[in-house]
């Protein structure tokens, strides 16, 4: 059966899946694309200039801002809603045939077939941590996997990689062809020893740097994000800006117009576009419940709870915790004793969702004031007029997200 043809069929079974209302039909129509030819993702990716987008925090973000950076220049295929498995990749790259470049958000776990399947011009690596521990395996086998991957990079394939964390140091630095991009992140919440030799990693000018003793360490970044002013090996200087609150949003915007001026693009157009996006897929949107306007921010593990808090605290007084275990936010919440939830101290703080047990129990320990609901609207009683923040992990953020959507 011919693609094109198979393509029509999965494009038909996402369209059921939305009449129906069982979903948003991305997975379907990947799943069907896949059931007829396996090797759909190789022949959609021929002659097309293709970027992945991998890491545990920041790929829905900085996917979209890469596919808004690139669109200055030329059309895009891509996948900015978060379907990142084998079936939400290969429909992204049948979204948009007519399109001579694809930036596409890949799971940690689906880089190796992403990597051999679309033959990549640029593999984006962003971080490593600890994300949904039923589900992913432990930090160092991910970075492994990403180190085994890399080995076999496709000919011509360049590597984009974070030079602040040292896992994808490791996976990263024997590669040919790698550009490193810091932003000057501090410390890591899952790098206590080296990942060459097991000792303890020395971190130095305030959380910024790294080194071992066996030799590894931070390399020398050849874009550097500092002080909102991108600087590039060529002695490029790029003023970088986001309307997306947030140290790692900035870091975010900073990288996607490093992908773009590595693709070809002209990086202070890219930056202008770049800095004009203030939601992406919902993130940081606005959704009115009852009398109450929330924020509404994304957190999954310790990692980006750690920077939601700490952008949450600029925010509004109220805030209101959502937190659900299902397959898809992970079944394990032992993570919420790895986040410090001080940021919260000293405001109205509510929490809700499947665990909400779980989370109030943390919340005790920390000594932070709060109060159980039931859900959202009742929350929105107890905030009344104003503003809010709803931090919510992954399966209630997506749901009120919906509504953000079509507001």
């Amino acid at each position: 059966m011919k693609l094109r043809i198979i393509i029509l069929l999965g494009n038909f079974a996402g369209w059921f899946s939305r009449a129906s209302k069982q979903g948003s039909g991305v997975m379907v129509t990947g799943r069907v694309i896949l059931k007829f030819d396996s090797r759909a993702a190789a022949k959609l990716s021929e002659h097309r200039r293709v970027v992945l987008i991998s890491g545990t925090n920041g790929k829905t973000t900085t996917t979209s801002l890469v596919r808004v950076a690139l669109e200055t220049a030329t059309e895009v295929a891509s996948n900015t809603t978060g379907a990142n498995l084998f079936a939400g990749v290969t429909a992204a790259l049948s979204s948009n045939l007519r399109a001579p470049v694809a930036a596409l958000e890949v799971d940690e776990m689906v880089v190796p077939w992403a990597l051999a399947q679309t033959k990549p011009d640029l593999l984006v690596l962003l971080n490593l941590g600890r994300d949904q521990l039923d589900r992913l395996s432990e930090v160092r086998v991910v970075a492994q996997k990403w180190k085994f991957a890399i080995q076999a990079i496709p000919a011509g394939c360049r590597v984009l990689a974070d030079a602040d964390d040292p896992f994808v140091v490791w996976a990263a630095r024997d590669c040919p062809n790698v550009t490193w991009f810091s932003a000057g992140s501090l410390g890591h919440l899952d790098a206590s020893t080296c990942p060459v030799c097991g000792d303890i990693l020395i971190w130095k000018d305030q959380g910024s740097s790294f080194l071992c003793t066996c030799g590894f360490g931070k390399p020398s970044a050849d874009w550097v994000l500092s002080a909102g002013e991108l600087h590039g090996p060529l002695g490029q200087r790029v003023a970088i800006s986001s309307a997306i609150p947030g140290v790692a949003a900035h870091s975010n915007a900073g990288r996607a117009v490093v992908v773009a001026a590595m693709m070809g693009v002209n990086p202070e157009v890219a930056a202008r576009a770049v800095a004009k996006i203030s939601s992406v897929d919902g993130r940081f949107g606005k959704l009115r419940i009852g009398k109450t306007i929330f924020r509404l921010l994304l957190s999954k593990n310790p990692a980006s709870w750690r920077e939601t808090l700490a952008t949450s605290s600029a925010g509004p007084k109220q805030v209101l915790l959502v937190v659900n275990a299902l397959t898809q936010d992970g079944r394990d919440t032992s993570w919420l004793w790895d986040v410090d939830f001080g940021p919260l101290s000293g405001r109205h703080v509510l929490v809700t969702g499947d665990r909400r047990l779980d989370v109030s129990a943390r919340l005790v320990v920390e000594g932070i004031d709060h109060q159980v609901v039931k859900d959202e609207a009742e929350a929105a009683k107890s905030f009344g007029s104003g503003e809010a923040d709803l931090i919510a992990s992954y399966t209630a953020f997506h749901r009120l997200a919906k509504s953000v959507k079509k507001s």
